[in-house]
């Protein structure tokens, strides 16, 4: 699996600098045995990582298992993740297997690690380090063979230091940190990813357009993505359905992508255009870089000199 220029992988957009070199970093990481931890903003393809790890290394044949931390009530996380044996307690009528027995040759991915108890992590960090432990209610001691994928949307190091996560387990967990960029520092991606979201719904016979048409693009682009690349997928449905047309105009757009970044649009009586969504846009991120001319390229994904010449050509100071 290489990074190469607008490659696609599993859904994966690769355009940006920031995003080879995620997937270049995937390619490597595919074939280890280590623990990955993946951290990065909600909505940013965390999931998707995951499934690249797995399925791109050589258990792909094996199960990938994932435990949503958040969704399983505390009292039930433990039965959940290691099994238990018939009267473990008042309602095991017969035995279950736990995620860890069903993943095991294969992958167990648990999806926002933060929010496991503390007592959890304690018994987590055991069976990452041993491969081993016991159902509930049970005395065998049983091994697996499993890898373990990870994935947090908060800063896990601010959280150790807090004291809401245990320091043992982030280090094991840790092994090889992976990092997702947020949408907004990797736009050169929002396009094609534009264009990739539009495809699924005219697949599912969703629309008849086929394309956007510039302005709506360059207004995709403007926009900070608060909720990074899951957002952008529900816009793009949205437009999709609310378009009647071969092109997608910006009128099919949330009107708070249009009035992104705050307040460019303020008092006007008509649409952007292209030409003032790129000016707009262009004059918001020299602000936010204070001026600098190359950490502005860099987010707007061109060349200094081609920066240049676009604030020659909008007579931006």
């Amino acid at each position: 699996m290489s990074a190469a220029a607008g490659e696609r992988v599993s859904g994966v957009v690769a355009d940006s600098a920031a995003m080879k070199e995620v997937l270049s970093l995937v390619s490597r990481l595919a074939e280890a045995k280590s623990p990955v931890l993946l951290e990065g903003e909600s909505g940013t393809g965390k999931d998707l990582v995951a499934h690249l790890l797995h399925y791109r290394g050589p258990r792909r044949d094996g199960p990938f298992i994932k435990l949503h931390c958040p969704s399983v009530p505390d009292e039930l996380v433990e039965s959940e993740l290691f099994g238990h044996e018939k009267g473990a307690f008042t309602d095991a009528k017969q035995q279950k297997l736990g995620k860890l027995e069903v993943a095991d040759r294969g992958t167990l991915y648990f999806d926002q690690v933060q929010d496991l108890s503390p007592a959890l992590q304690a018994k987590l960090l055991r069976v990452v380090e041993e491969k081993r432990f016991e159902r509930l209610g049970g005395t065998r001691l049983l091994e697996v063979d499993v890898r373990f994928l990870a994935s947090a949307n908060v800063d896990l190091e601010e959280a150790v230091r807090a004291g809401r996560f245990r320091e043992d387990l982030f280090h094991r967990l840790n092994v090889v940190p992976l990092k997702l960029p947020p949408l907004r520092t990797r736009r050169e991606d929002i396009p094609p990813l534009a264009r990739l979201f539009l495809e699924r719904e005219r697949e599912r016979k969703a629309t008849r357009a086929t394309s956007f048409e510039p302005s709506t693009e360059a207004a995709l682009r403007g926009y900070h993505w608060p909720g990074n690349v899951r957002e952008l997928r529900s816009v793009v449905e949205r437009a999709a359905l609310l378009s009647t047309g071969d092109s997608i105009a910006p009128s099919a757009l949330p009107g708070h992508v249009l009035e992104q970044p705050a307040t460019l649009w303020a008092g006007r009586d008509r649409r952007p255009s292209l030409k003032d969504v790129e000016q707009a846009y262009i004059r918001y991120v020299l602000e936010q870089v204070g001026g600098s001319q190359t950490r502005a390229a860099s987010i707007l994904g061109i060349s200094r000199k081609a920066l240049w010449e676009k604030r020659r050509r909008y007579g931006i100071p």
